[in-house]
């Protein structure tokens, strides 16, 4: 609307204009080089309207054919530059399926059509992994370092390849110097957390826990784990250096973040005893195991309680017992403790308990239980034969729960914070070992 109305007020302006020059027409005359030329004023504006016209069109002709070369330039440019990029998308996609030969010759194109380093540095270094070059790679990668930025997929590439040769030293540095361009990268938080406990930092891997909190997804109960095992680890190297006092007080700090940690509670459990503080580490280990009873608790316990004949630790036991009656292992103490102090009535019990429980399946001590009622058999009844069928069912019963890696399968009678075999952090649990599968027990003739 506002326009229109400008329209029709130039409009006017013109049109009033011209009916007033119509109406004082004037005289104009002009004298040059023996020329005179005696014309109207209206005329005259006529004329250098014409002439203005004329120039302007002559000058718009004339930048046309001076920008005409730059122009073809250009689009020449720019449709070099489209073919580049198209070559740079069809390698990204080669990339992606696992061709290295497609990958490595459209980074070739894209190369010499772009003619921008960084643009195609990254396509160079995934196709040079993808031919196996890894020293190429690791030359394009570091190249990435130089541009601002391109420097955090540089130093991620370089990561990744100090992580695949297993030189955690390298990827530790480079991961920390990424993290101070990229702070809130989630990936990198794990990755620095996972290198600082591999490397047996436990401050750092603590600290960089706090982040890991943050940025990703765990749970609470997740992230409180893993710091209980931080503090494990921080309590270990303080003891090793003599610091007893930080020692305990590091473990105790573990328990308070995952107080069914079965490693910190014995760990905890030694250290008091060996400060003569017996009764402290007695009442760690009925904690521990009212929560998650284990069998690396049961020696500590009888010793922190003092027990050290047969009817002591049945006395023991029946306190372990109390606190979780429904574990096979509480009835396995009981067992262990009766048939030591020649209590064979009770040693029977609590080991029908566990082979009842049991049923046959893997999930608990069940070969413990059948190698313990075979003693039971020799030493109560003196019939061998009878020891011998609980020998032979024990040796085709499904393994006894052990530390087994989550992530490689690896079996181990000692719990580690990584996995001795493929140096997974925190993937031992206590499980019975997948070989161990359900069998049927051999019924054997009497």
């Amino acid at each position: 609307m506002a326009r229109l109305f400008l329209f029709f007020v130039v409009a006017l302006a013109l049109a009033w204009g011209v009916v007033w020059v119509a109406d004082h027409p004037g005289q104009m005359s002009l004298v040059w080089g023996g020329w005179r030329i005696d014309t109207s004023a209206g005329v005259l504006g006529v004329a250098l309207i014409v002439f203005a016209v004329t120039a302007a069109l002559l000058y718009r002709f004339w930048l046309f054919l001076t920008r005409a070369p730059g122009r073809i330039g250009m689009a020449f440019k720019e449709r070099r530059s489209q073919k580049g990029y198209k070559a740079l998308t069809k390698g990204m996609v080669a990339v992606a399926a696992g061709d290295a030969e497609e990958a490595k010759r459209q980074v070739g194109k894209a190369d010499s059509l772009l003619n921008e380093p960084p643009l195609t540095l990254l396509l160079k270094a995934q196709a040079a992994q993808l031919n196996g070059d890894e020293g190429a790679a690791e030359t394009f990668f570091t190249l990435m370092l130089d541009d601002a930025e391109m420097e955090f997929l540089g130093l991620r590439g370089l990561l990744n390849q100090a992580m695949k040769r297993g030189d955690d030293k390298t990827a530790l540095e480079l991961a920390r110097r990424a993290q101070g361009l990229n702070g809130k990268s989630a990936w990198l938080a794990e990755t620095v957390f996972q290198l600082e406990a591999r490397a047996g930092s436990w401050l750092g891997a603590d600290e960089a826990l706090k982040k890991v909190g943050k940025l990703t997804d765990f749970s609470a109960r997740e992230v409180n784990h893993r710091r209980a095992v931080a503090l494990l680890g921080q309590s270990v190297e303080a003891h090793k250096k003599g610091n007893t006092q930080d020692a305990i007080k590091l473990a105790q700090k573990a328990l308070n973040e995952d107080p069914a940690l079965v490693v910190a509670s014995a760990h905890l459990a030694r250290l008091l005893m060996a400060g003569d503080n017996a009764r402290k580490a007695k009442d760690v280990i009925e904690k521990a195991w009212a929560l998650a009873p284990h069998p690396d608790l049961l020696a500590l316990y009888f010793d922190a309680a003092k027990a050290t004949d047969g009817l002591k630790k049945v006395t023991a036991a029946q306190a372990l017992l109390s606190l979780k009656s429904s574990s096979p292992y509480s009835h396995i103490a009981m067992a262990a403790a009766a048939l030591e102090a020649q209590l064979w009535g009770q040693a029977r019990t609590h080991l029908e308990a566990v082979l009842e429980s049991s049923g046959g399946q893997a999930g608990g001590p069940l070969r413990t239980a059948m190698t313990l009622m075979a003693r039971l058999e020799e030493e109560d009844c003196g019939d061998k034969d009878a020891s011998r069928v609980w020998l032979a069912r024990a040796a085709v019963a499904p393994a006894d729960p052990a530390w087994l890696c989550g992530h490689c399968g690896h079996v181990d009678t000692q719990w580690t914070p990584h996995c001795p075999k493929c140096k997974t952090f925190d993937a031992l649990a206590w499980a019975n070992p997948p070989s161990a599968k359900p069998q049927d027990v051999l019924r054997l003739q009497s």
